[in-house]
């Protein structure tokens, strides 16, 4: 018995809106449909035991046409990807061994951290350090005594006497230097 005037026709609902009302052909899931579609992939792979070199179409004047072949396979486990598989990456791999190994680079050695001329590391600490450590003990020194002050303001003006001492007086006259160079 079909439906009434007030029911719904639930047999499209059920059967697709594709389908007729009367056709109840069984709609595939999803693992079907995946399993089709891998199917057809198999068939590209074995194609019909043919070679598996691919002849793309070039002008008529050109005497030789190219011809891509697949990579062969290394491991075993490449053997499972069939034809579609290609060396690239193997190859770009082996180039930049190549050029990592023709170009070694080896850095020199660091110099020293503070410099070879103590008397100019000592000026640099001392015009340096002075002003920062009469800063720290005003704050933390409610009453410092005068002398260590003035002691700090000593080492301040002989670490400046000795940079603006060791300063160059002039410039040398063999010196062809006309600024920067690009």
């Amino acid at each position: 018995m079909g439906p009434g005037p007030d029911e719904p026709d639930d047999s499209a609902a059920e059967n697709g809106p594709d389908t007729p009302a009367g056709d109840t052909a069984p709609t595939p899931t999803d693992d079907e449909r995946w399993a089709a579609i891998i199917a057809d992939l198999a068939d590209i792979d074995e194609a019909d035991g043919a070679d598996p070199a691919v002849t793309y179409p070039v002008a008529p004047w050109v005497s030789d046409p190219r011809v891509v072949r697949a990579a062969a396979p290394e491991t075993p486990d490449e053997l499972v990807g069939g034809g579609r598989d290609w060396d690239g990456t193997s190859q770009i791999d082996a180039a930049e061994a190549v050029v990592d190994a023709d170009e070694h680079f080896v850095p020199p050695d660091p110099g020293p951290v503070l410099g070879g001329d103590p008397m100019l590391t000592m000026a640099w600490f001392a015009a340096g350090g002075m002003p920062v450590f009469l800063l720290v003990v005003v704050l933390a020194w409610p009453h410092p005594p005068a002398a260590l002050i003035q002691a700090a303001a000593v080492v301040f003006v002989l670490g400046v006497g000795a940079l603006v001492w060791r300063m160059p007086h002039r410039r040398d006259d063999a010196d062809d230097d006309t600024g920067a160079v690009v």
